[in-house]
């Protein structure tokens, strides 16, 4: 399962500023009374504890700006992961087939994180290194930096503890069942929490790119590898940024490409995904100058019809990252079996897997950032709304997996349903639902990390 974790989700680009929470708030509006009744407030108040989908008034619209896809790419690249880990089965069948077997490949899904990573937090910085405003940089930079981990770290922490609660409850026995890590008290567990989560919690523990046996994760959650990673790709993309700041446009790009490659040449795969993301969005900005005065305004592309030659082009990259994204496990099927040969020998063959999937998630993000045509589907309320409770996707969906789903709902399908069609409610409709409600909730304890994050930076820094 840790294989194909993915990750945290960045501060949503909908706002287009890293340092903004990853969630709009939460609320029910009223346009009646300015003072409710103790009576109102009440209702307003269990109206408001409710999922957001099931609220009033259903998921709300809200204002779209030219990198609001990202959040709802984000969001589906979720889906696919939680899609990849429930209802994958092995063996070369018809879910391997192009194309189609993407939406069973979780690991591809990872690439794709790490690249909207990399344009989310470098497009602010970009934009101020655009218009010579080193002190607004400085200070983005500052800011980002010290948030980050409490950012990342401290909702991984929370999602820990949630699965911890849920090993107490005896209804999960961890990701690698049987060897159960749960303790005979509870002071043992919290005792056992405590130094798993500094362990995993260290910034400078050991991480390949890929989940393995000897990286820096969590017993109770494993599939919080990808943590650390994120981490680490978000502090060399800051510290890149430092780097280039001072350089023309040109020199910038091209050593963002440098970079890219000798990651490739050192199976850093995930620092060139998160510097192929930076590259997307300083070649964005380019393209649309006008987004650094307004970063709302819609590019000229959105304005006017691209030329056939121009939308075909595009397609084709589109279709390309699809295919390199739906890599099958087994390389020994065509044309797998002769790109392989393109992967350098030297590569450690657990993450020989992960050459590609940059290549694809790169072409993927980068037809859709310049074909506007093709994000409109991420425009519709509930792709925005997948986005904003991705990190929820990818916290919850492990332990309710592995837990009520495993060891509660398939027994009791089996009792009483047996072979016949209702025997696919409770993994197709009731689990989903589950998993969907769930993020929802833990979106707001995400959304507390974030506010904790900015109020310790507000009392720190001068």
């Amino acid at each position: 399962m840790a294989r194909y974790a993915p990750l945290s989700n960045q501060e949503h680009t909908h706002a287009l500023d890293i340092n903004n929470e990853p969630l709009p708030v939460w609320k029910l509006e009223s346009k009646s009374e300015t003072w409710l009744s103790g009576r109102d407030g009440f209702k307003q108040r269990l109206v408001s504890a409710l999922p957001r989908f099931a609220q009033p008034g259903g998921i709300q619209h809200r204002k779209l700006g030219p990198t609001s896809y990202l959040d709802a790419l984000r969001g589906w690249a979720a889906v696919g992961v939680f899609w990849a880990h429930s209802f994958n089965v092995g063996g070369d069948n018809w879910r391997r087939q192009p194309f189609l077997n993407v939406i069973f490949n979780g690991s591809s899904m990872v690439a794709l994180f790490f690249v909207i990573s990399g344009y989310v937090l470098g497009y602010r910085l970009l934009i101020f290194m655009r218009k010579g405003e080193s002190e607004a940089l400085l200070t983005s930079l500052a800011s980002s930096t010290f948030r980050r981990y409490i950012r990342l770290y401290g909702s991984a922490a929370c999602a820990c503890l949630i699965a911890m609660i849920l090993m107490r409850l005896r209804i999960y026995e961890g990701c690698y069942p049987p060897d159960s890590i749960r303790k005979e008290t509870l002071w043992q567990q919290l005792v056992d929490y405590t130094f798993d989560m500094i362990y995993f919690t260290n910034p400078f523990g050991h991480i390949r790119g890929w989940p393995s046996d000897d990286i820096a994760t969590s017993r109770y959650l494993s599939p919080m590898w990808s943590i650390a990673a994120e981490y680490r790709g978000s502090v060399a993309l800051f510290a890149f940024c430092t780097g280039v700041c001072k350089m023309s446009t040109k020199t910038r790009m091209i050593s963002t490409w440098v970079v890219m490659v000798v990651c490739y040449i050192w199976q850093a795969v995930y620092i060139a995904e998160f510097m192929a993301g930076l590259f997307i969005a300083d070649l964005a900005l380019s393209r649309s100058p006008e987004r650094l005065d307004s970063p709302w305004a819609i590019p000229k592309q959105h304005q006017h019809s691209q030329k056939r030659r121009s939308k075909v082009k595009y397609i084709c990259i589109f279709l390309l990252g699809l295919f390199l994204l739906s890599q099958p496990d087994s390389t020994n099927l065509f044309p797998w079996n002769h790109m392989a040969g393109a992967i350098p020998y030297w590569w450690h063959p657990d993450g020989k897997y992960l050459f590609w999937y940059g290549f694809g998630a790169f072409a993927l993000v980068y037809a859709l950032e310049f074909f506007p045509a093709l994000q409109k589907p991420l425009h519709w309320r509930l792709s925005q709304y997948l986005g904003d409770i991705s990190f929820g996707l990818y916290a919850m969906h492990g332990p309710f997996l592995l837990g009520p789903y495993m060891q509660v709902m398939i027994p009791l399908r089996e009792q009483y349903l047996g072979n016949s069609v209702l025997k696919y409610i409770p993994g197709f409709v009731v689990y989903p639902l589950m998993v969907l409600i769930a993020a929802d909730y833990f979106e707001r304890v995400d959304k507390t990390v974030v506010r904790l994050a900015r109020s310790l930076q507000n009392i720190m820094f001068l």
